[in-house]
């Protein structure tokens, strides 16, 4: 039988998530989530090793179980976002059975997802969790070939629609984000990061966004807009950081050195531009 037709197991979907992402997986990974003891997360992860065939060996120096790069998935989706979220929120993928069956009345568009492999993640997550570099390949829409980096990454961040790794870079001399789906390699450097995110200025400088709707709407348009967002005396305050201004005014399509001719295609104006006009980098 194909394993895919087993169900979602959370165990199992846990296990291969660890193990696909990261490479690795220890036993106190899974006692912790499952509240299981030692021995029986152990027996879990070999018989996850047992159905898919994979070759996972106990290293006992790491005191973990290791596995190579996989060929095929069985019971995670391959998505950066399934396990990000789950880094995050913690959020187990939805079984759809009984009772929990999703509602067929509820639709959501899907964008398509940019594609990030595990052998660029597996670097980069060692290397913010041990405070180190990476040396990487990456694509520029500023050059014409891949041109090689050492990075200093320090948090993943999603926006629009894509996600990044904010990092220290030698070449720039500054910290810049980086698109995961756009390094061609990564390898672990492993030298000491002299700028964390301790030092990014702009990641911790707190920056808010007032927003109001268009001037130019009718009263009757501009108290609709208000209480789409639920706007305090006809503003509404986003709190953010200097490093995601942009990001944050791209994400709601907020223009800011032009106003669309339709002041109902517009809808949002920044009116605190001079505080943030800084962060735009444009």
């Amino acid at each position: 039988m194909d394993i895919k037709q087993w169900g979602t197991p959370y165990p199992e979907w846990l296990i291969e998530l660890q193990l696909y992402w990261e490479g690795r997986i220890n036993s106190s990974a899974v006692t912790s989530v499952f509240d299981v003891t030692r021995q029986t997360a152990s027996k879990w992860i070999k018989a996850y090793q047992a159905r898919t065939g994979l070759a996972i060996e106990y290293h006992a120096q790491s005191k973990a179980f290791l596995a190579p790069d996989f060929c095929d998935t069985f019971f995670i989706s391959g998505s950066i976002d399934e396990y990000l979220d789950w880094c995050q929120l913690g959020l187990f993928p939805r079984r759809g059975h009984g009772d929990d069956a999703p509602v067929s009345d509820i639709f959501r568009i899907t964008l398509p997802k940019r594609f990030v492999a595990p052998h660029i993640m597996r670097p980069l997550l060692a290397a913010i969790r041990q405070h180190t570099a990476v040396d990487g390949s990456y694509l520029s829409m500023s050059s014409s070939s891949a041109q090689e980096r050492i990075i200093y990454p320090h948090t993943f961040v999603k926006a629009a629609n894509r996600w990044h790794v904010r990092a220290y870079c030698e070449h720039a001399q500054q910290f810049r984000d980086f698109v995961l789906s756009r390094f061609e390699s990564v390898d672990y450097d492993g030298t000491p990061a002299n700028f964390t995110a301790k030092e990014d200025v702009a990641w911790n400088t707190h920056v808010d966004i007032i927003l109001q709707p268009d001037p130019r709407l009718t009263p009757q348009q501009k108290a609709i807009i208000e209480h789409d967002y639920g706007m305090q005396s006809g503003q509404l305050v986003i709190a953010t950081t200097g490093a995601l201004v942009k990001y944050t005014l791209d994400d709601l399509q907020i223009k800011t050195k032009m106003l669309e001719a339709n002041p109902q295609a517009q809808q949002l104006v920044c009116v605190n531009y001079a505080d943030i006009k800084h962060w735009l980098y444009d």
